[in-house]
């Protein structure tokens, strides 16, 4: 699957969309990066030019790590403002939790903020209790979620991953986790593996569970995997049923070559869904706190 062409689809919806609320050149995003990583600095351009093309103004600036708190708590009272994105990590540490938590909620585009994440846990999916106003999901693990329903794994119903079991490798607190409660409000059972050892998430909540690498893979119907190390022992085809979905979101690939000449559906990567997502979310912040009609 080419993840590029269905985050195509989303943003010219988005486009569509700002067109016919009258607001194209009005919503206004600051992004802030505080590292000089050329990787990085170039995809918070490619973001850039991306809200560009569809009618949001996206201003990137280069901020040095020590004075990014004083930048967000001035993009918070900014009214031109409506949308901020911070491009983590910054320090590596838990000063990244605390900054992810100082921007507003209302400007929150990547709803990493503890008042999304407490709607997600609870799966809350309305803004006080509004449905004209429905909560933000975080930008990466939504565009897994994604990219997951273009493969026809997701039915139509309520839960519509009931009956469907998943394994994640990772379970960072930014996009592992929050998938694995994605994942489980729909219906899934999860199994999460990460340095810590497996859990298996059910209707959201985590217990420890005694589950081999082997016995998770054996049973799966989608594979995800972010694990950013290249020391990583690559999933063999070998390793999973052929009907399996796979998803790799890292960096770094972690399924072996094999895995695209036995598996139905390969997703290599999700880096443009997850700018489609930003886009997504940073309209519908627009529509709940910043459109008076």
């Amino acid at each position: 699957m080419n993840p590029a062409a269905v985050a195509n689809r989303f943003s010219e919806a988005a486009r569509v969309d700002i067109n016919h609320l009258g607001v194209s050149g009005k919503i206004r995003v600051r992004g802030m990066i505080a590292n000089h990583d050329r990787p990085s600095l170039e995809y918070a351009e490619a973001t850039q030019r991306k809200f560009a093309q569809i009618g949001i103004h996206y201003e990137l600036l280069q901020v040095e790590r020590l004075a990014l708190e004083t930048a967000i708590i001035e993009a918070n009272v900014d009214p031109e403002i409506h949308g901020i994105f911070i491009y983590f990590p910054v320090f590596h540490n838990e000063q990244d939790s605390y900054l992810r938590n100082l921007v507003d909620y209302r400007k929150d585009i990547e709803a990493g903020s503890i008042y999304w994440t407490r709607k997600l846990y609870n799966n809350d999916r309305l803004v006080d209790g509004d449905p004209s106003r429905k909560a933000l999901l975080p930008c990466t693990p939504l565009a897994i979620v994604k990219l997951l329903g273009e493969t026809g794994v997701y039915a139509k119903d309520n839960q519509p991953l009931t009956g469907r079991t998943v394994t994640i490798f990772n379970r960072s607190e930014v996009i592992g986790r929050p998938l694995a409660i994605m994942l489980s409000n729909d219906g899934a059972k999860v199994y999460s593996f990460d340095v810590n050892g497996p859990m298996l998430f059910v209707d959201a909540r985590p217990e420890e569970i005694n589950i081999s690498r082997t016995q998770a893979l054996e049973g799966s119907d989608i594979v995800v995997t972010g694990v950013p190390s290249a020391d990583f022992d690559k999933i063999t085809a070998g390793e999973i049923r052929p009907d399996c979905v796979c998803l790799n979101f890292s960096s770094y690939s972690n399924f072996d070559e094999d895995i695209t000449d036995r598996n139905r559906i390969y997703v290599p990567r999700v880096g443009p869904m997850t700018v489609a997502m930003c886009i997504r979310n940073t309209l519908r912040l627009y529509r709940n706190f910043h459109h008076e009609s």
